[in-house]
């Protein structure tokens, strides 16, 4: 999901998810603009993911619901098994958003949301904004840090080749173009030079 125009966010909040983005990358091996594979940070913070199909078996009405008939309706979400933190996601969806998706559910992990009943006492879902924003902010940061989004606008990287290379959707690549400035911070440095 991308991020409201309203957001607001606690002091410090988008330096510290940009960090992350690095961090992760260097416990990866990977360079700060190198692409960051969702599956492979899950599996290096221990966060087991399991695909919605998984469940065929158990609830197969339920699951072909929302893999067939309304695959809107679900995309991921994390679940507690004691205090270990399992993803659970729509396999349905094409690999850009399973990315987004998990990506984004392992930012509440990343920023240690503390889980909320699932439904209120007047059977409404509960959600928390403060944590959905920041996930929504998170999650597009893991995909493409702030050096990624430099570098696509540095070395003229068309969108659809940065979603290829990158494995993100458009809107996520745009997202993060604009959020970090990429297009008018290297302008800024060409002019310089």
């Amino acid at each position: 999901m991308l991020m409201p125009n309203k957001a607001q966010f606690r002091r410090g909040f988008k330096k510290e998810a940009s960090a992350y983005s690095r961090e992760f990358r260097a416990e990866l091996g990977l360079k700060p603009h190198d692409p960051l594979c969702p599956w492979q940070l899950a599996e290096h913070l221990a966060i087991p993911i399991v695909p919605l199909s998984e469940f065929q078996n158990k609830i197969p009405d339920e699951v072909r619901y929302l893999t067939e008939k309304d695959t809107k309706s679900f995309s991921a979400i994390t679940v507690f098994y004691g205090t270990q933190r399992i993803i659970v996601h729509n396999d349905a969806h094409s690999l850009l958003r399973q990315a987004s998706n998990v990506s984004h559910e392992l930012s509440h992990g990343i920023l240690q949301h503390q889980p909320d009943e699932v439904f209120n006492e007047c059977g409404c879902r509960n959600f928390n904004q403060e944590y959905e924003d920041e996930a929504n902010w998170l999650g597009p940061a893991l995909l493409i840090s702030e050096e990624a989004a430099l570098h696509i606008v540095k070395t003229a990287m068309t969108i659809d080749e940065a979603v290829e290379y990158y494995r993100a959707s458009k809107e996520v690549i745009n997202m993060r173009i604009n959020v970090t400035g990429a297009r008018k911070r290297i302008s800024s440095r060409w002019r310089a030079s």
